[in-house]
Protein backbone atom coordinates (compact mmCIF):
# COMPACT_ATOMS: atom_id res chain seq x y z
CA UNK A 1 0.00 0.00 0.00
CA UNK A 2 1.10 3.34 -0.94
CA UNK A 3 1.95 6.06 1.63
CA UNK A 4 -0.36 8.74 1.69
CA UNK A 5 0.32 12.45 1.23
CA UNK A 6 0.12 14.81 4.15
CA UNK A 7 -3.04 16.18 1.41
CA UNK A 8 -4.70 12.82 1.40
CA UNK A 9 -4.21 12.40 5.44
CA UNK A 10 -5.61 16.23 6.26
CA UNK A 11 -9.29 16.88 6.77
CA UNK A 12 -11.19 19.36 4.87
CA UNK A 13 -11.46 23.10 5.94
CA UNK A 14 -15.10 22.81 6.71
CA UNK A 15 -14.55 20.06 9.27
CA UNK A 16 -15.03 19.77 13.00
CA UNK A 17 -11.72 17.78 13.02
CA UNK A 18 -9.93 21.02 11.18
CA UNK A 19 -11.62 23.59 13.77
CA UNK A 20 -10.34 21.68 16.90
CA UNK A 21 -7.10 20.92 14.68
CA UNK A 22 -6.35 24.65 14.05
CA UNK A 23 -6.96 25.59 17.86
CA UNK A 24 -5.27 22.36 19.17
CA UNK A 25 -1.66 23.56 16.56
CA UNK A 26 -1.38 26.77 18.46
CA UNK A 27 -0.60 25.45 21.75
CA UNK A 28 1.68 22.87 20.83
CA UNK A 29 5.21 23.43 22.22
CA UNK A 30 6.55 22.83 18.52
CA UNK A 31 4.58 25.11 17.33
CA UNK A 32 5.60 28.09 19.59
CA UNK A 33 9.32 27.20 19.85
CA UNK A 34 9.12 27.79 15.35
CA UNK A 35 7.64 31.40 16.73
CA UNK A 36 10.26 31.85 18.26
CA UNK A 37 12.73 30.64 15.66
CA UNK A 38 11.48 33.05 13.73
CA UNK A 39 9.45 30.82 11.22
CA UNK A 40 6.62 33.25 10.04
CA UNK A 41 3.77 31.82 11.55
CA UNK A 42 1.17 33.74 13.69
CA UNK A 43 -0.09 33.92 17.29
CA UNK A 44 -3.58 33.10 18.58
CA UNK A 45 -4.01 37.02 18.81
CA UNK A 46 -2.69 37.78 15.19
CA UNK A 47 -5.15 35.67 13.56
CA UNK A 48 -7.94 36.93 15.64
CA UNK A 49 -6.73 40.26 14.53
CA UNK A 50 -6.67 39.48 10.97
CA UNK A 51 -10.00 37.90 11.27
CA UNK A 52 -11.54 40.92 12.89
CA UNK A 53 -10.07 43.58 10.57
CA UNK A 54 -11.90 41.92 7.70
CA UNK A 55 -15.48 40.61 9.73
CA UNK A 56 -17.14 43.42 8.47
CA UNK A 57 -14.78 45.16 5.86
CA UNK A 58 -17.48 45.17 3.23
CA UNK A 59 -21.05 47.00 2.99
CA UNK A 60 -21.86 43.81 1.00
CA UNK A 61 -21.84 41.11 2.06
CA UNK A 62 -22.03 42.34 5.56
CA UNK A 63 -20.41 39.66 7.46
CA UNK A 64 -17.20 40.99 5.14
CA UNK A 65 -14.31 38.90 3.29
CA UNK A 66 -11.35 39.04 2.10
CA UNK A 67 -10.02 39.32 -1.76
CA UNK A 68 -6.87 36.73 -3.01
CA UNK A 69 -4.64 40.21 -3.26
CA UNK A 70 -5.36 41.43 0.57
CA UNK A 71 -4.37 37.92 1.21
CA UNK A 72 -1.38 38.07 0.12
CA UNK A 73 -0.95 41.55 1.50
CA UNK A 74 -1.60 40.41 5.10
CA UNK A 75 1.03 37.32 4.19
CA UNK A 76 3.66 39.38 2.97
CA UNK A 77 3.38 41.25 6.19
CA UNK A 78 4.83 38.56 7.92
CA UNK A 79 7.02 37.27 5.11
CA UNK A 80 7.25 37.54 1.38
CA UNK A 81 8.26 33.96 1.08
CA UNK A 82 4.51 32.97 2.48
CA UNK A 83 2.37 34.61 -0.61
CA UNK A 84 0.50 32.14 -2.36
CA UNK A 85 0.61 32.04 -5.76
CA UNK A 86 -2.94 31.78 -7.58
CA UNK A 87 -2.17 28.09 -8.72
CA UNK A 88 -1.18 26.99 -5.56
CA UNK A 89 -4.17 28.85 -3.97
CA UNK A 90 -6.87 27.29 -6.88
CA UNK A 91 -5.52 23.74 -5.95
CA UNK A 92 -5.75 24.23 -2.59
CA UNK A 93 -9.53 25.61 -2.90
CA UNK A 94 -9.86 22.25 -5.26
CA UNK A 95 -8.63 20.03 -2.44
CA UNK A 96 -11.11 21.01 -0.01
CA UNK A 97 -8.08 22.43 1.92
CA UNK A 98 -9.57 26.08 1.92
CA UNK A 99 -12.86 27.56 1.91
CA UNK A 100 -14.61 28.82 -1.72
CA UNK A 101 -15.84 32.13 -2.70
CA UNK A 102 -18.28 33.61 -0.49
CA UNK A 103 -19.26 36.34 -2.59
CA UNK A 104 -17.80 39.05 -4.64
CA UNK A 105 -16.97 42.87 -4.16
CA UNK A 106 -16.29 45.61 -6.50
CA UNK A 107 -13.01 47.27 -5.80
CA UNK A 108 -12.39 50.60 -8.37
CA UNK A 109 -13.48 48.77 -11.50
CA UNK A 110 -12.69 45.43 -10.81
CA UNK A 111 -15.37 42.84 -9.38
CA UNK A 112 -13.26 40.67 -7.12
CA UNK A 113 -13.95 37.10 -5.12
CA UNK A 114 -13.93 37.19 -1.60
CA UNK A 115 -13.36 34.94 0.71
CA UNK A 116 -13.54 34.19 4.50
CA UNK A 117 -12.35 36.49 6.96
CA UNK A 118 -10.53 33.95 9.05
CA UNK A 119 -8.95 32.02 5.83
CA UNK A 120 -5.80 33.16 6.90
CA UNK A 121 -6.00 30.55 10.19
CA UNK A 122 -6.41 27.89 7.52
CA UNK A 123 -3.43 29.34 5.53
CA UNK A 124 -1.20 29.72 8.35
CA UNK A 125 -2.40 26.14 9.52
CA UNK A 126 -1.22 24.60 6.00
CA UNK A 127 1.96 26.28 5.98
CA UNK A 128 2.93 24.58 9.48
CA UNK A 129 1.69 21.08 8.54
CA UNK A 130 3.73 21.16 4.82
CA UNK A 131 6.79 23.51 5.62
CA UNK A 132 7.45 23.09 9.33
CA UNK A 133 5.73 20.15 11.30
CA UNK A 134 8.23 17.26 10.89
CA UNK A 135 6.94 13.08 10.56
CA UNK A 136 6.79 12.99 14.63
CA UNK A 137 4.88 16.49 14.95
CA UNK A 138 2.36 15.33 11.66
CA UNK A 139 1.39 12.50 13.30
CA UNK A 140 0.27 14.50 16.60
CA UNK A 141 -1.77 16.64 14.34
CA UNK A 142 -3.52 14.06 12.90
CA UNK A 143 -4.06 12.34 16.44
CA UNK A 144 -5.69 15.58 16.86
CA UNK A 145 -7.51 15.69 13.72
CA UNK A 146 -8.95 12.06 14.55
CA UNK A 147 -12.60 12.02 15.04
CA UNK A 148 -12.00 9.81 18.03
CA UNK A 149 -11.01 12.29 19.70
CA UNK A 150 -13.53 15.25 19.42
CA UNK A 151 -15.77 14.27 21.62
CA UNK A 152 -19.02 15.87 21.86
CA UNK A 153 -20.20 18.78 19.26
CA UNK A 154 -22.77 21.23 19.32
CA UNK A 155 -25.97 21.46 16.93
CA UNK A 156 -23.80 24.11 15.36
CA UNK A 157 -20.96 22.38 14.90
CA UNK A 158 -22.52 19.27 12.92
CA UNK A 159 -24.59 21.48 10.79
CA UNK A 160 -22.42 24.01 9.97
CA UNK A 161 -19.28 21.08 9.27
CA UNK A 162 -22.06 19.52 7.22
CA UNK A 163 -23.43 21.92 4.59
CA UNK A 164 -21.87 23.39 1.26
CA UNK A 165 -21.83 27.03 2.45
CA UNK A 166 -19.42 28.25 4.57
CA UNK A 167 -21.90 29.38 7.19
CA UNK A 168 -25.02 28.45 8.83
CA UNK A 169 -26.16 32.43 8.02
CA UNK A 170 -25.66 31.57 4.34
CA UNK A 171 -26.83 28.26 3.81
CA UNK A 172 -30.28 29.99 5.94
CA UNK A 173 -29.79 33.13 3.34
CA UNK A 174 -29.59 30.53 0.01
CA UNK A 175 -32.59 29.37 1.53
CA UNK A 176 -34.98 32.38 1.68
CA UNK A 177 -33.61 34.02 -1.07
CA UNK A 178 -32.86 31.10 -3.63
CA UNK A 179 -35.65 28.86 -2.33
CA UNK A 180 -32.11 26.34 -2.16
CA UNK A 181 -33.41 23.60 0.55
CA UNK A 182 -30.14 22.26 1.28
CA UNK A 183 -29.77 23.11 4.92
CA UNK A 184 -32.53 21.50 5.67
CA UNK A 185 -31.68 18.10 3.77
CA UNK A 186 -28.52 18.63 6.20
CA UNK A 187 -30.57 18.85 9.11
CA UNK A 188 -33.20 15.75 8.39
CA UNK A 189 -30.00 13.92 7.98
CA UNK A 190 -27.99 14.70 10.52
CA UNK A 191 -31.04 14.20 13.21
CA UNK A 192 -32.48 11.19 11.42
CA UNK A 193 -32.11 9.20 14.98
CA UNK A 194 -33.49 12.69 16.78
CA UNK A 195 -36.88 13.17 15.44
CA UNK A 196 -37.76 15.92 18.44
CA UNK A 197 -34.62 17.93 17.83
CA UNK A 198 -34.90 17.71 13.96
CA UNK A 199 -38.69 19.45 13.67
CA UNK A 200 -37.69 22.35 16.15
CA UNK A 201 -34.49 22.88 13.83
CA UNK A 202 -36.46 23.12 11.14
CA UNK A 203 -39.03 24.65 12.83
CA UNK A 204 -36.88 27.34 13.35
CA UNK A 205 -35.20 27.78 9.75
CA UNK A 206 -38.80 27.79 8.29
CA UNK A 207 -39.89 30.27 10.80
CA UNK A 208 -36.65 32.69 9.62
CA UNK A 209 -38.09 31.86 5.71
CA UNK A 210 -41.55 32.90 6.38
CA UNK A 211 -40.44 36.01 7.99
CA UNK A 212 -37.93 36.83 5.11
CA UNK A 213 -40.89 36.14 2.87
CA UNK A 214 -43.90 38.26 4.27
CA UNK A 215 -40.97 41.04 4.41
CA UNK A 216 -39.89 41.19 1.19
CA UNK A 217 -43.32 41.22 0.08
CA UNK A 218 -44.47 44.18 2.14
CA UNK A 219 -41.28 46.15 0.70
CA UNK A 220 -42.11 45.04 -2.63
CA UNK A 221 -45.60 46.27 -2.32
CA UNK A 222 -44.77 49.52 -0.76
CA UNK A 223 -41.88 50.03 -3.68
CA UNK A 224 -44.44 49.15 -6.58
CA UNK A 225 -47.44 50.97 -5.04
CA UNK A 226 -45.54 54.68 -5.25
CA UNK A 227 -43.92 56.72 -7.63
CA UNK A 228 -40.94 58.34 -8.08
CA UNK A 229 -40.10 61.26 -10.77
CA UNK A 230 -38.10 60.79 -13.24
CA UNK A 231 -36.51 63.77 -13.37
CA UNK A 232 -36.16 63.07 -9.56
CA UNK A 233 -34.30 60.06 -10.22
CA UNK A 234 -30.48 60.49 -10.11
CA UNK A 235 -28.15 57.49 -10.64
CA UNK A 236 -24.34 58.17 -9.58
Amino acid sequence: MSKKSRTELLSPYNSIPRARGIDLVLGLPDYKEKLREGYPLRTKEELEKISEKYSKKRPVPENGGITFEEINEEQGKKSPIIKLKKATFRKYIQDSLLPKSIGYTNIGRKRMALFPNDIINHINYLYYVYQVADDNIFTVIKSIEGFENIGNITFFEAIESSIEQVTIDLAVGDLCGCGDPGIIREVEDIFAKKPDEKKIIIEKINKIAKNFSEGMNDLNNYLEGNILNYSDFKKE
